[in-house]
């Protein structure tokens, strides 16, 4: 230890500092770096947890700052007021459709007959849907054909609660459309929007009956446009939004916040039968042509090329030397069709109809069904590697004789597991009473054969069918759901 003698120091000298022993000098920095690690620890996320407090608590307060500034300016109730408008304007034209049908089944003696509520003699409940005015001077009202199908009594609920009978003026089960007329003092019609001028995010709202509420109004956005691949429809090109579509919304209209509709609501997809975020609505390019066509002459009149058309695969788009896999390949032109004469061949690539662009053989489809009757359009295609133009004159796509006169009709379906472009023939429809349904046929089975010429699609199917007059019968060979086949002779003096 030092020394404090001052004969060491002399007086004036002040005494030196003691020095530390090592082993309290080693415990002091021992004890500085535990307490800077704890600090590290705890001290370090409580500060961060206090900051992003006061900074939550800071945008909070900025935020409500500045919605009490937009609210005195009135921006928020003008925002809102545009869902309110909206729906004042369309409300009053949505209608609540309820369908009733003739109990076919007697029933067992001392039970209630059919399976539905019971609406007076002969008379049971079927389904619930919605619809909207579109005509109030005519009194027509637009919905679904799956809501009506099959009904032989349509009542419609106005919004003011009145129900009156509705007449059906014509249905259209290829798009899912149908138009009703009504008998009332109407006092509100709803106007068609421009559905080809949506974009995604774009606000709509949905009107109808869910569950039989009538009149319920939810909001969402446009998800997608141009759906024409789910196969639900034989002609679809649907609006895909996240406005909640639930059963009984069926044929109400999806309105923008124009006040205008756009859509008609039409299915959903869900894994439980209700709302899960994807609803479909027929845009109003499509809507809009089929009504009218349905008010003018009962039926969907639509456009016809004569033209066999597939998807367009990488490898050939690669094979045919193109830049893409847009368009539409041409696998068969039908004898004496507008394509035939125009002088397109198998193997022609679509890319253009019109002013439109082909995207896929579905929006080809639906641009050709939309195309007037005898109009001369530019089809633009590719052939060799080279593009080409020509002139086709558009015909009409003839209705079914065999649905007019045997009461039932055939459609194509992907079958699950199959190839890709593969697809089967099944029946459809058939109507109640009609020489199809004397024969046993039922929708959903399957069409492999007219006489003895196989048939694997429409195209086929409809040149085979031509060869046979349908009053003196059409052979078909069914495959049944057990894989078995077998021929079925419908209508002819057998079946008459």
């Amino acid at each position: 230890m030092a020394s404090f003698d001052p004969q060491d120091f002399g007086l004036d000298e002040p005494p030196p500092r003691p020095t530390t022993p090592p082993v309290r000098r080693g415990f002091l920095w021992i004890l500085l770096v535990l307490c800077f690690m704890a600090a590290l620890v705890y001290g370090i996320p409580y500060m961060a947890e206090q900051s992003g407090y006061a900074w939550e608590a800071g945008r909070s307060r900025a935020a409500m700052e500045a919605l009490e500034k937009l609210d005195k300016a009135g921006v928020i109730s003008r925002a809102s007021e545009l869902f309110r408008m909206a729906t004042t304007a369309v409300a009053p034209a949505v209608v609540h459709i309820q369908t009733k049908r003739l109990r076919r089944d007697p029933g067992i003696p001392g039970m209630p007959l059919g399976g539905g509520q019971r609406f007076g003699p002969g008379l049971e409940s079927m389904g619930l849907g919605s619809g909207v005015i579109m005509d109030k001077e005519k009194g027509y009202v637009v919905t679904n054909n799956h809501v009506i199908k099959d009904a032989d009594e349509i009542v419609v609920r106005l919004s003011h609660g009145i129900d009156v009978p509705a007449r059906l003026i014509g249905a259209d089960a290829k798009s899912d459309l149908a138009v009703l007329k009504i008998n009332a003092d109407l006092k509100v019609a709803a106007a068609w929007g421009d559905s080809d001028q949506l974009a995604i995010g774009d606000w709509v709202l949905a009107i109808g009956s869910p569950y039989a509420i009538d009149r319920t109004v939810t909001a969402g956005i446009v998800s997608a446009t141009e759906r024409n691949d789910l196969r639900i429809n034989e002609y679809e090109s649907f609006i895909q939004t996240d406005a909640a579509i639930n059963p009984g919304n069926s044929g109400g209209p999806l309105i923008d916040l124009n006040g205008k509709v756009i859509g008609i609501n039409s299915a959903i997809i869900s894994q439980t039968g209700g709302y899960e975020g994807i609803g479909l609505a027929i845009p109003s390019s499509m809507a809009r042509r089929v009504v009218e066509s349905l008010i003018k002459d009962g039926r969907a009149v639509r456009g016809y090329l004569g033209v066999r058309i597939d998807r367009l695969s990488p490898a050939l788009a690669k094979e045919f030397h193109l830049p893409d896999t847009k368009g539409a390949i041409v696998v068969g032109v039908q004898p004496g069709s507008p394509a035939e004469r125009a002088g397109l061949q198998v193997g022609d690539v679509i890319v253009k109809l019109g002013d439109r662009e082909v995207r896929d053989p579905a929006s080809l489809r639906n641009e050709t069904a939309s195309l007037a009757i005898g109009l001369k359009t530019p089809v633009t295609y590719y052939r060799e590697g080279k593009p080409r133009t020509v002139d086709v004159t558009v015909a009409e796509l003839g209705a079914s004789p065999v649905l007019a006169t045997l009461g039932f009709r055939v459609r194509e379906i992907h079958p699950p597991g199959a190839d890709e472009g593969e697809v089967a023939l099944v029946i459809d429809e058939v109507q109640p009473g009609s020489p199809a349904q004397r024969a046993g046929l039922q929708p959903g089975l399957k069409v492999v054969g007219v006489g003895l010429t196989p048939v694997r699609n429409k195209a086929e199917y409809d040149a085979a069918a031509a060869a046979f007059n349908p009053a003196e019968g059409l052979p078909l060979r069914i495959e049944t759901p057990d894989g078995l086949t077998a021929f079925v002779t419908v209508g002819g003096s057998g079946h008459r």
